[in-house]
């Protein structure tokens, strides 16, 4: 990546050379101008006039190559600036914590990559194409303006404030509607996002057209804006056409009272007004970048808002590295908020020894998902610890720390990418399983006989979040992947939901293998598939209310008992 960033900068620097000189090439053309009106016109001066003509055609001849080279250049930073910048901006994201995630919604950050991520590039890009050259060119016209006459020059410099004036009022109102629009083309994204996510909810309840009218309503206030900043943006145009038709009136009056009484050469002032010609569209195309620039920060602020973000979560100062795991989790009277308030945990004190298995039920909402995302770090305790082998998790480094760990949600994370790379995604980086290891991977998951069924087998890609597959076919596709990981700490998140009672039966055979003498903490809905836990304990409003065996808890009859017999009555019913 380093000498992607040298390539951009090496490229960087030959466009502002190249710049300089197309812009110094400009510049002495309008200079030839004064040679060629006061000599080049004379009996005596055709000679003269040739070799201009010949000058002349060498610098358009040059300057154009010049520039063809230059937009070829231009053209590679542009894309690698936008890929750079995006890259920049997605490798930060992936350091932030969950806590990040969880307060930005994917719609608003894919907005920062994309469209904040290209607007401010494209500024960049701008400036070298254009604006760098415009101030290098109007730099040197007014150096030849104040040449050939200064006391011309000074008639344009009373007009100058006028128009800074103007451009302030300008500038304030754009700043604010590309905030409106940047916000709002964000918005957007996330709507679009949103929907395409939830697709199979919108048709079932026949909501088509409300979204596609929420949709439409966003696409209006997009369109206002824009038409604004269009309309604030133009008025440039008239307001400095306005003030140049006045400024080359008077030039010319008094430029003509100049050569009537021989202050200046005709020469000197056609030079002079094809320096202030030469002037005029690149000032133009300077005001205008003013005021794009102003709209650029908006942009800009919105992407460091993202590079500048910190994670709550980080790794103390030398931290340990986890290398070997007996097996022990302790929750030490453990806390947990997502925002100071509400306590979403409260004191929960729980040995796992190593080797068991500890199973979690409970109503929704009472605490399951949120404890066991403690274990990896995924969030940061509000208070007390949590202990692997005796050592506060805090101590060691995130990365050995998830590393020892194998994590199956009940939502199925999975990636468009083929069945087998979704499986081998397990071992991380720089150790590639083979085929075979992906394959018994699979069987013990129950995921071999489907997957061999399908046209390009382990080769077969998947889809958006595995969309090409059922929901049973993709939980075990996520379970061969934890299997393949082989890690002496399991999280179990609703594993086996979305099977069918057979395939259940065959892949929880498979999963308690898969336990066996490791440490597991499995968060069940069907209580049938953890009697054989060798504790399960029962959270209510993030509290831990009952805790023993499949048996002890039955002769409690309180609320797993209750939990237990509702299941077993339903089964009974269907």
């Amino acid at each position: 990546m380093a000498r992607a960033y040298q390539k951009i900068s090496n490229d960087f620097n030959s466009a502002i050379a190249l710049t300089i000189i197309i812009a110094a090439l400009e510049s002495y053309s309008v200079y030839l101008l004064k040679p060629i009106f006061d000599k080049g016109f004379t009996a005596s001066g055709y000679d003269a006039l040739k070799f201009l003509c010949v000058q002349i055609f060498v610098v358009y001849f040059v300057k154009g190559w010049l520039s063809f080279s230059h937009s070829q250049i231009l053209n590679h930073v542009s894309v690698k600036t936008i890929q750079a910048i995006q890259h920049r901006v997605f490798s930060h994201l992936l350091t932030l914590d969950m806590p990040f995630f969880s307060r930005n919604n994917s719609g608003q950050i894919l907005a920062r990559i994309i469209s904040d991520c290209q607007a401010v590039s494209q500024i960049a890009i701008n400036f070298i194409t254009n604006t760098f050259k415009d101030v290098i060119t109007c730099a040197s016209m007014f150096a030849l303006i104040l040449y050939f006459s200064w006391r011309l020059f000074f008639v344009i410099l009373i007009f100058v404030p006028l128009g800074a004036l103007a451009m302030k009022a300008i500038d304030k109102k754009v700043n604010k509607i590309e905030r409106k629009s940047a916000n709002a083309s964000a918005a957007l994204l996330s709507k679009i996002a949103e929907a395409l996510q939830n697709v199979k909810i919108i048709k079932s309840y026949n909501m088509e057209r409300r979204e596609t009218g929420a949709l439409r309503a966003m696409f209006d206030q997009l369109f206002h804006l824009s038409r604004s900043r269009v309309k604030t943006t133009a008025i440039i145009t008239p307001l400095t056409d306005s003030l140049t038709g006045i400024i080359l009136a008077i030039i010319i009056v008094y430029g003509g009272y100049q050569i009537s009484n021989n202050s200046i050469t005709a020469g000197d002032f056609v030079a002079f007004l094809g320096a202030w010609v030469a002037m005029y569209k690149p000032l133009k195309s300077l005001l205008h970048f003013k005021t794009q620039l102003r709209a650029a920060l908006v942009h800009a602020e919105r992407v460091y808002e993202v590079i500048d973000a910190k994670s709550e979560i980080v790794d103390i100062p030398n931290a340990k590295k986890l290398d070997y795991v007996k097996g022990e989790i302790e929750f030490r009277a453990l806390s947990f908020e997502y925002e100071s308030g509400e306590k979403v945990l409260n004191n929960i004190n729980l040995i796992i020894p190593s080797g068991s298995t500890v199973a979690l039920v409970g109503s929704s909402g009472g605490g399951k998902t949120t404890l066991i995302s403690l274990v990896p770090r995924f969030f940061e305790v509000s208070e007390g610890a949590v202990l692997i082998d005796g050592v506060d998790i805090r101590e060691y480094s995130q990365a050995s720390l998830r590393d020892k760990i194998a994590y199956v949600s009940q939502e199925v994370i999975l990636f468009d990418d083929t069945i087998a790379n979704n499986i081998a995604y397990a071992r991380g980086e720089g150790n590639v399983p083979s085929i075979d290891e992906i394959k018994a991977a699979a069987k013990s998951a129950n995921a071999d006989n489907f997957i061999e069924t399908l046209p390009q087998g382990y080769d077969t890609i998947i889809g958006e979040k595995g969309s090409r597959l059922s929901g049973g076919q993709k939980q075990r596709i996520s379970i061969a992947r934890a299997i393949l990981k082989d890690a002496p700490i399991l999280l179990f998140d609703e594993a086996t939901s979305a099977l069918d009672t057979k395939s259940e039966r065959e892949v929880q055979a498979a999963l308690d293998l898969m336990m066996k003498d490791r440490t597991a903490i499995v968060i069940a809905h069907r209580l049938s598939t953890i009697i054989n836990a060798d504790l399960i304990c029962v959270l209510l409003n993030g509290e831990i209310i009952e805790r023993g065996t499949h048996e002890e808890l039955l002769a409690k009859k309180g609320e797993y008992a209750k939990l237990y017999n509702m299941q077993f009555k339903e089964k009974e019913m269907g």
